[in-house]
């Protein structure tokens, strides 16, 4: 019919001898249309290629020409529909039973498109779609729930010209994992992070190489550290992520002939004794780290981060006493360490040799030590910390994440307490760069901090306090001291600072010794008696003016432990003799 109507048109009689070419003419000409409408069909926000179930998720389709061809007029259905990676092949295959296939069952996955007359759109987006129910293939070897791909189906029926045209368009998304638990996230992310950015053009559904060469490898790092965090990796930080993948190369070797497995990247642990977590676990959990609680400081080049232990104290071994550089840990998942450098605390003191520089690691921190204060402020609760590697002061490097102090009045009669850090160990006592002591072993063979229980002074009336130093003390205990008050200690001498344990003064109190003359000013000491709750035999210290807790870290991997929620002024009383 169609034919004829042309014909009689446009009345051209065909010369003898040769063919009429407007049939096939006509059939190039809708099958260039069909091929038009069909590519214009398109997912124009892609679902989220971490799918978890019983989530609810959006989508938005859109057919190009849907304004040019008024198809707006009549819109159109669509469906939306979850199928496995073989069924999306099959339907590559011009399978017409594959349309109907389905693996899974989503709610809410259909609605009618709608025109946009301001901007000629005729789109459709769902909302509120929710994967119900989801069948997986039988498994293949080795392969993890989180390595099978799926996709979303979309599809539509509409006709044009008077219904002279009928057409059937579909699309598919981008992969996507199903996962049903949170805990499946970080290898789910890793299948779709190697599929998106290793698959070839014209693949068949989902067909990705094993193997790929290392820069391309870091290529995807740098790329997904910088849309997470705000900064890209350094060539260094490049090198040394390659020696963690490559395990027991050095920095200096050459990687770009290297080939980087997908086993490599998440499916080994790492090859590290005492390592249980793969390179993209360790990886992604502190890219994770970074972008929620330490964006700000590593956009601001603030963290030197992807750096060995080695490589750290190759860096701070020449610097300056109370230099320290921020850089990831390798030994556990999540987690940032401080490493600084001190002089050696077995040098004598009188001795004419200055003293050699050690290098000291802080246990790392994690998401959830962050979450009770942030990085800049333990930093800052740190004397032993002065300048941020290779000379720039803590204070000015860190002073806009520092909290702000809050100097409101006290509510209801309460005093707000606020949880600060301090270090301590065992009972060696070393100096740090500005004369206050820390409690330390040698960084290479730590032990566990020390039980406060012990004496580590003579008795204090042979040392009696000057009144100033009391008052100080008294501030420091009461909760008075102020952020800038601690200086004031700098101005005496430290070479006879003698270290009162608090438990002793307590249980000496408790038991009635009149002899610690210097220390009964203190009104929250002096009042203790017998009537206070007894540990092993001494009075329990866990309420005077602040709400801290004594608790025992381990050390381990060469770190110091630390008390996050001890003030410094309750770990160890500083006492000094009259002048």
């Amino acid at each position: 019919m169609q034919e004829e109507l042309m014909k009689q048109n446009l009345p051209i009689n065909n010369p003898e001898g040769i063919p009429d070419l407007l049939p096939e003419l006509n059939q190039r000409f809708t099958a260039l249309l069909s091929t038009l409408v069909t590519s214009t069909f398109i997912v124009e926000s892609q679902p989220p290629q971490v799918l978890k179930k019983e989530s609810r998720f959006s989508a938005r389709v859109r057919l190009l020409v849907g304004g040019k061809l008024n198809i707006y007029m009549t819109p159109p259905q669509v469906r939306a529909s979850i199928i496995s990676e073989v069924q999306a092949r099959n339907l590559l295959k011009n399978d017409s039973s594959a349309k109907k296939d389905t693996c899974g069952d989503i709610a809410n996955n259909m609605g009618m498109m709608e025109y946009n007359q301001q901007k000629g759109e005729l789109s459709i987006e769902f909302r509120n779609m929710q994967l119900r129910r989801i069948r997986r293939a039988d498994k293949r070897g080795a392969e993890a729930v989180t390595e099978e791909k799926f996709c979303i189906l979309f599809q539509s029926d509409f006709q044009i010209g008077n219904g002279e045209l009928m057409f059937q368009v579909w699309t598919l998304s981008l992969p996507v994992v199903v996962t049903v638990h949170g805990n499946q996230e970080c290898n789910a992310l890793a299948t779709v992070l190697w599929d998106n950015q290793f698959n070839e053009p014209g693949r068949q559904p989902f067909t990705v190489p094993e193997h790929v060469p290392w820069p391309k490898m870091a290529e995807l790092l740098n790329i997904k550290f910088s849309s997470m965090c705000g900064r890209k990796l350094s060539p260094d930080n490049l090198k040394y992520l390659a020696t963690k993948l490559f395990g027991g190369s050095s920095p200096h070797d050459d990687f770009s002939n290297r080939m980087v497995t997908w086993s490599m990247f998440n499916k080994d642990t790492m090859q590290h004794p005492n390592r249980s977590f793969t390179f993209w676990e360790w990886f992604y959990s502190i890219a994770k780290l970074t972008k929620e609680h330490l964006k700000g400081p590593w956009s601001d080049g603030l963290i030197m981060g992807f750096i060995s232990k080695e490589g750290s104290q190759e860096v701070l071994k020449n610097s300056m006493p109370g230099t320290f550089l921020l850089r990831y840990s390798d030994s556990s998942i999540g987690g940032i360490t401080i490493a600084w450098s001190a002089e050696d605390p077995n040098m004598p003191k009188d001795s004419l040799v200055k003293a050699p520089i050690q290098i000291w690691n802080l246990a790392p921190f994690s998401v959830k030590d962050f979450s009770i204060r942030s990085l800049a402020d333990r930093i800052k609760d740190l004397p032993q910390l002065v300048n941020l590697y290779p000379s720039n002061p803590k204070n000015q490097a860190f002073k806009k994440y520092f909290s702000k102090v809050d100097v409101k009045d006290p509510k209801e009669g309460y005093v707000k307490p606020e949880l600060i850090q301090v270090i301590k160990s065992s009972d060696v006592e070393t100096r740090n760069c500005i004369g206050q002591q820390m409690m330390v072993d040698n960084p290479a063979t730590p032990s566990a901090m020390s039980d406060m229980t012990e004496a580590h002074s003579p008795n204090p009336s042979e040392n009696p306090l000057s009144p100033s130093v009391s008052a100080a003390i008294n501030a420091a205990i009461s909760g008075d001291v102020m952020e800038d008050d601690t200086d004031i200690m700098l101005d005496y001498d430290f070479d006879r600072m003698i270290v009162q344990n608090v438990n002793q003064m307590l249980n000496q109190n408790s038991m009635g010794i009149s002899q610690i003359n210097p220390l009964s000013q203190v009104n929250p000491l002096s009042q203790v008696n017998s009537s206070v709750p007894q540990v092993n035999g001494l009075p329990q210290v866990n309420a005077i003016n602040t709400m801290s807790q004594m608790s025992s870290m381990p050390q381990a991997n060469g770190t110091v432990p630390m008390v996050s929620n001890m003030p410094p002024q309750m770990n160890n009383l500083q006492q000094w003799p009259n002048s």
